[in-house]
């Protein structure tokens, strides 16, 4: 189906804004600073995972609106034309040619339904086609490095330091303390180019966020001023005046390596397969074989001429060139082409020298640069290693035993994460306990929760049992009941639920109690001043007639 390039604009852009709130829902949660170190990482991953998918999105809809190939102005032309008499007839047209395609597409090609959302259905797919990142055992999900390769590597490096792993954590960023004459071998070529890719894949991994792309290519860029100024000491300084000089120096001007300064063939190992190569071939000299072999051959000529040298070690004569007729002028062309081989071989040979000992360089200053950015991860490992050296066979156990320990606690707390989101089953409907489970059937019956009583005063609310239903007469629902009703709500009511039997009994009460009534006029007793006792109305009649003292 060829979609429409606005359709296809429109669903970049709904791309984006899922992709947008995924991200923001991983990084907006407020929980998310008590993650530990691999949930962390975890989530890390899924975000540059959404970030990544964003951004080739971002791309694809910057491609769209550059229109490079003015198909999306012909498409929105084409909905928006006219006739010559001014009507709307060719945009219908249009219209309903693009609809007739999208239903004969889609009679073709039926889709099943589909029980996600198009959000959750977007999201699994970034995150299912995102490369798998894992840790080893050591690197514990991220918070430790895994060297010991690394670490072996270096103790094979000829003219290093042999040191313990963990002494090697704590410097295996300074490559430039390491002797020249180590640095200029291929073994330390591939060590530094090894460390680097761990390093820089261990960023990754952990800090897949961190903007790495920027930081290395600043780092060469400020690496490359530094080369053109000649301030990379360690690699453009003069020749030195150690046993063993720079390859770079060598190869610009062979002519000056003097034998007599190498005291064995093993020192003539640091120049490196390229310089022996490109001496032996200068002295007429095989240059095949490895490093050993052609530093022994270029040291017996220290001591043997050329014309002693056993014809085993001598390079094959080059064929001599074909005969011309001005014999004279044909040897002082083959003299000519001679020299300039030679001096192009030299050359050759000084800019391969040059751009290894720069590649190497190169090398340096980005595992140094990488070693800042790890730096605690770094300190962190070699503490972790000195730990485990130190620790008793007890210790080990007791530390193996908490950590099975934590991992029970974890899954038991997965589990009861698992079990309250579950729904309770409950067919019976029966009341919760403490623990939020339904109480057993047998509790249920012995308290008579099974029998229901209804109360027409409380607006014909259920109480389930009879301390419930006891219960209910002192609370707010029954007395607000009786308060509209008129009806105090006294020990007398206790029990009625009916209206009809509270007005009963309210006016039987108030018969009963109009008989024992009492009455003011003949039982209340007034006192005039002479202390003469009589009734209210009595005193009433008196007052009227001013008798009263």
């Amino acid at each position: 189906m060829s979609a429409s390039l606005l359709e296809r604009g429109r669903g970049l852009h709904e791309d984006l804004e899922v992709l947008e709130r995924a991200m923001y829902r991983e990084l907006g949660d407020p929980s998310a600073g008590k993650l530990k170190r691999a949930d962390q990482n975890a989530r890390d991953q899924v975000v540059a995972t959404l970030l990544n998918a964003h951004q080739s999105r971002s791309a694809q809809l910057g491609a769209l609106y550059a229109d490079a190939d003015g198909a999306r102005k012909e498409e929105l032309a084409s909905m928006t034309q006219r006739s010559a008499e001014g009507s709307m007839a060719p945009v219908f047209t249009t219209f309903y040619n693009q609809l007739r395609s999208v239903r004969e597409y889609h009679r073709k090609f039926p889709s099943a339904p589909s029980t996600e959302s198009a959000e959750t259905t977007l999201i699994a797919a970034v995150l299912e086609a995102a490369p798998e990142v894992g840790f080893t055992g050591e690197e514990a999900e991220g918070r430790y490095v895994d060297m010991h390769a690394l670490h072996e590597a270096y103790l094979n490096l000829k003219g290093c330091e042999r040191i313990d792993y963990c002494t090697y954590l704590k410097q295996c960023s300074h490559l430039a303390a390491l002797p020249k004459t180590t640095a200029t071998s291929g073994a330390y070529a591939r060590y530094s180019r090894d460390l680097r890719d761990y390093l820089l894949g261990f960023l990754r991994r952990t800090q897949p966020l961190m903007p790495l792309n920027k930081l290395i290519e600043a780092a060469e860029a400020d690496f490359e001023q530094r080369w053109q100024n000649g301030a990379v000491t360690r690699w453009q300084s003069s020749p030195p005046t150690e046993a063993a000089p720079a390859p770079a120096a060598v190869a610009a001007s062979s002519a000056t390596l003097d034998l007599g300064t190498y005291d064995s063939a093993a020192a003539l190992e640091a120049l490196g397969l390229e310089v022996l190569k490109h001496e032996l071939t200068r002295r007429g000299l095989k240059c095949g074989g490895t490093l050993q072999q052609r530093a022994e051959r270029l040291y017996l000529a220290k001591t043997t001429p050329l014309a002693a040298m056993p014809k085993i070690h001598l390079a094959k004569p080059t064929p001599p060139p074909a005969p011309h007729a001005n014999g004279a002028a044909s040897g002082s062309a083959s003299d000519g082409s001679a020299a300039g081989l030679a001096d192009g071989s030299d050359a050759a040979g000084t800019a391969a020298a040059a751009r290894g000992a720069r590649a190497v360089a190169l090398l340096e200053e980005l595992v140094a640069r990488l070693g800042e950015l790890l730096a605690d991860v770094l300190e962190e490992s070699a503490m972790m290693v000195e730990k485990k050296q130190a620790r008793t066979y007890d210790e080990i156990e007791r530390d193996l035993m908490l950590a099975a320990q934590e991992d029970a606690m974890e899954v038991d707390e997965d589990e009861d994460e698992d079990a309250e989101e579950k729904p309770i089953y409950n067919p019976l409907n029966l009341p919760l306990g403490w623990d939020g489970k339904p109480i057993p059937y047998w509790l249920y019956k012995l308290h008579g929760l099974n029998l229901e009583f209804k109360c027409e005063i409380c607006g014909n609310y259920s109480y389930w049992g009879p301390r419930p239903f006891e219960r209910h007469f002192q609370e707010w629902r029954h007395a607000y009941g009786m308060k509209c009703l008129g009806i105090p709500n006294s020990k007398p009511f206790q029990g009625i639920t009916l209206i009809e039997d509270a007005y009963t009994l309210w006016a039987k009460h108030k018969a009963e109690k109009g008989t024992t009534a009492f009455q003011a006029d003949t039982e209340e007793e007034f006192e005039d001043g002479s202390g003469n006792v009589m009734t209210r109305k009595v005193y009433t009649d008196l007052a009227r007639q001013g008798l009263l003292d």
